[in-house]
């Protein structure tokens, strides 16, 4: 009789762990390819569950969250006729928020990232906004992150040790995405430059490449043309690299200051200006805050804005001149 309790008793285990380790079975990544669609992302029992991108035949995005087939949370859809669609989904229907008085894609938001940051909560992910679609801390509408730019490097030995889950992170979840560079005063630029290359992957279809350059102020007056000379090298090294002209971060009075007319007039800039928004023609993306606010990161985030049009405008910019081709070592 205790023998036949037993061999009940180990059955009833089996089972309830054979029941724990399918419910815990995480979904896998794959495709799924049909008449209507291509999808690429999570895959439980042969239906779209996760996160994933489906491109349909008719031309039209959707990258977000699935239940099961079921659009299910945060996602973005964005139109073959180049509208788009943000919010939560709810069994494959939007979620839409009474009210709103904003297009999507109208203004391209943006956040760069470093190990400030730490980890992503990526099925969270998305910006607080008014009906107006004007981002604020407590705005209870929603906009998406459309580009982020994470740290990499700085000098020839630091490393941002989130770099890798941030940098992958975004393309896995339909993010147009961006790195760069803190330059240091010490060290060459050329192998600033090199240790940079080395340690970010950049691909096909990514941003192109930023330099940060914010030296100490002290310093700079001290070492102007030494500085300027780094910074030039590692420009020089990495636009030969790549076959295209970094971008180069800088605050807006330490270029008036420090830059212009200084050899970096034909660049592209990206200006931190906190107070008014850049007045000259070269500054295509405007960080317009550094306490901004991100549902998914529990760190306050520098906001950016792309100066450059709506959201076509900004993925045609990146066409022509972000990164044309994946450098062989860095494919995978």
């Amino acid at each position: 009789m205790i023998s036949t309790a037993l061999k009940r008793l180990a059955i009833c285990c089996s089972a309830v762990t054979l029941l724990i380790l399918c419910s815990a079975s995480p979904a896998r990544v794959g495709e799924l390819r049909t008449d209507r669609y291509v999808y690429t992302g999570g895959i439980d029992h042969g239906k779209q569950h996760g996160f994933g991108i489906c491109r349909y035949t008719n031309g039209n995005v959707y990258s977000g969250h699935w239940n099961h087939a079921y659009k299910e949370g945060l996602g973005l859809m964005e139109f073959a006729d180049g509208t788009m669609e943000f919010g939560r989904w709810r069994r494959g229907t939007l979620q839409r928020k009474s009210g709103t008085n904003f297009n999507v894609g109208q203004t391209v938001y943006g956040l760069d990232v470093s190990k400030y940051q730490k980890n992503i909560k990526w099925k969270q992910l998305a910006l607080p906004a008014s009906a107006r679609g004007k981002l604020t801390k407590t705005g209870t509408y929603l906009q998406p992150v459309l580009f982020m730019v994470v740290k990499s490097t700085q000098g020839t030995s630091l490393r941002n040790e989130y770099f890798e889950r941030q940098f992958h992170g975004a393309r896995d979840h339909g993010i147009i995405r961006g790195a760069y560079h803190f330059l240091s005063p010490s060290g060459s630029g050329r192998s600033q430059a090199r240790y940079f290359i080395q340690n970010t992957p950049l691909e096909k279809g990514d941003m192109p490449p930023v330099l940060d350059l914010e030296i100490n102020r002290n310093v700079m007056l001290r070492d102007h043309s030494r500085i300027v000379a780094i910074a030039k090298e590692w420009l020089e090294e990495v636009e030969s690299y790549y076959g295209i002209k970094p971008i180069i971060y800088t605050y807006d009075s330490y270029y008036r200051d420090y830059l212009h007319g200084h050899g970096f007039d034909d660049y592209d800039f990206w200006i931190a200006s906190y107070s008014r928004e850049p007045r000259f023609r070269h500054c295509v993306i405007w960080q317009f805050s550094q306490t901004g606010k991100a549902h998914g990161i529990g760190h306050a985030v520098d906001l950016n804005v792309f100066r450059g049009g709506d959201y076509s405008d900004f993925k045609e910019y990146v066409r022509r001149k972000g990164i044309q081709r994946t450098p062989r070592r860095a494919r995978r």
